[in-house]
Formats: C-alpha cells, sequence, structure tokens
C-alpha cells in the first residue's frame, strides 16, 4: 500500500494514465500519447506498423506473436488490431507462435538457465483458443512449424512481430521467419523483444538470449538488419521502459524500400490526438 501511495505521489502521471485506460477515454492517439493501454508498445508497433501499410497502399497486415503463453498477449493484438481499423483503412491477421508444452529442457548457458526453467509458462490451449476471436494459433516448435506457415495460411505481410520465447536458440529458430520472401513482410517490421531488459539478477547483455541472437542475426545477414528505433523516448510525452525494446527489421532491398512514406503520403489518416 505504502509503495503504491509513494509511486502515486512520484509520478501522477500513472494516476491519469490508469483512469484514461480504463474508461478508454480520448481517441487511439490521444491514448497513445498517454501510454494508456495494457501493452502501450504493442499500440505503439501496431498503429505505426498500419500507418505505413496504409501509405504503401497495402490493405491488409499480418501481426505475429512468439511465444503466447496464457494468451494476453494475443488477446491485447487482437483488440488493438480492432481499434486500430476503425482509425486506419487497413485489415489485420493476427497470429501466435507457442510450442504449447512451456519452456524446453535446455543446458546452453545462452538460454539463461538462470532465469528460465523447463516447463514455465506452459500452455492451457483449449483454454487460449476460447479467448481468441480471430487469430491462429499455431503449436509446436518454432523450428518445425514456421517453414510450412507460408505454405499453409499464405499471411498478408507482417508489420509487427512479438519475439518472447525468452531463450537464445528460440529466438534464433523464430528468426527463420525472417528469410521468407519480401512480399510477406513491409520494408521496416516494428519488432518487440521482450527479453533485451529484464530485472536486476537478469543481468542481460549481447552474449546471452534474445540480444546475442540479434547479434548474430545481423552479423550474418547484409541484406536486412534488427536495429532499435532511436530516439524512441526523445518522442514521448512520459518516461517509457518499454522504448529499449522496440526494434525495426530493416529490409534493404524490400521493392517498396525507397519508397515515400512521409506524413503527404499518410494524409488520409488524422494525426491528431485531440
Amino acid at each position: 500500500m505504502l509503495r503504491t501511495l509513494a509511486w502515486a505521489v512520484a509520478r501522477p502521471d500513472s494516476i491519469v494514465r490508469t483512469v484514461v485506460r480504463k474508461f478508454g477515454i480520448g481517441s487511439f492517439e490521444f491514448r497513445l500519447e498517454l501510454e494508456a493501454f495494457e501493452r502501450p508498445a504493442y499500440a505503439y508497433c501496431m498503429w505505426h506498423a498500419a500507418r505505413l501499410s496504409h501509405a504503401l497502399g497495402l490493405p491488409k497486415i499480418s501481426a505475429i506473436e512468439f511465444g503466447v503463453a496464457g494468451g494476453n498477449g494475443l488477446v491485447a493484438i487482437e483488440g488493438l488490431a480492432r481499434e486500430i481499423e476503425g482509425r486506419i483503412p487497413v485489415k489485420w491477421e493476427v497470429y501466435g507462435f507457442d510450442l504449447g508444452e512451456g519452456l524446453p529442457e535446455h543446458s546452453d548457458y545462452r538460454d539463461c538457465p538462470f532465469i528460465w526453467q523447463k516447463g514455465l509458462y506452459k500452455m492451457d490451449a483449449e483454454s487460449v483458443r476460447t479467448r481468441l476471436k480471430d487469430s491462429s494459433l499455431i503449436l509446436g516448435p518454432v523450428s518445425q512449424t514456421i517453414p510450412s506457415f507460408v505454405a499453409e495460411f499464405s499471411p498478408a505481410p507482417i508489420g509487427f512481430i512479438s519475439f518472447d520465447l525468452d531463450y537464445y536458440s528460440s529466438t534464433r529458430d523464430a528468426f527463420r521467419i525472417l528469410g521468407e520472401a519480401d512480399e510477406y513482410f513491409l520494408p521496416r517490421v516494428f519488432c518487440y523483444f521482450d527479453d533485451v531488459a529484464g530485472s536486476d539478477d537478469q543481468l542481460l547483455c549481447v552474449d546471452l538470449g534474445e540480444l546475442l541472437a540479434i547479434e548474430e542475426f545481423n552479423r550474418e545477414h547484409s541484406n536486412q538488419k534488427l536495429r532499435p528505433v532511436h530516439g524512441l523516448q526523445s518522442k514521448r510525452r512520459l518516461l517509457c521502459p518499454w522504448v529499449e525494446k522496440v526494434y525495426a527489421l530493416h529490409r534493404f532491398f524490400h521493392p517498396q524500400y525507397s519508397v515515400y512514406a512521409g506524413r503527404s503520403a499518410q494524409n488520409n489518416v488524422r494525426t491528431s490526438w485531440t
């Protein structure tokens, strides 16, 4: 109780944010400015992916979550997709990948066994499916499910990916999806990495976990790179701990990479947050 009170005194914006989020006050843009979403990073990424898709004349895009667990993230993506569709004339497809059995066995130090153990985040698949409205839930090791994903689902261009598989090895395997053809991606894909920053006892670094997977991917690919969105905090009105978890996948030789997508290309989308 004392901690909550102290936080409210130190950060009165947190009270405003909670009220705005609970009662859905204001436009999507207004709430985005105030971080008034359960998952503001998802809201930011999906909003700007939809804006880019609209500027490029693409009517539909996809969102993917790697690491569904209890389904909260996928439910949030569905809700954001419906709301954004009401503001930007772009439709969403939503896909969730998960092993379905919790975290697998591991012994590699790069998978951070001092943080995660086998069996954590075990999914009740049927329960998760009852919570979903439009998402496709894809179960099994990503090393096995990704190779057939495009052939089976023929997804709309991917605009947002959340990576939350915890392990280095699982994240590395999930990156296999980035090897698909340009037609299945926006030229710049918004990405969220849940485990590039952690608690005080995790001590994450580029030699472990997601950060190592990103480091290796960038080293091995010259035609595309995963890069942090520099200066993102400076564009936010409030202090946002999630900004260092947002990356962009730049596909430099994508046919639409150099197509102008600035403000005048988005003039059919009202951007005022009033």
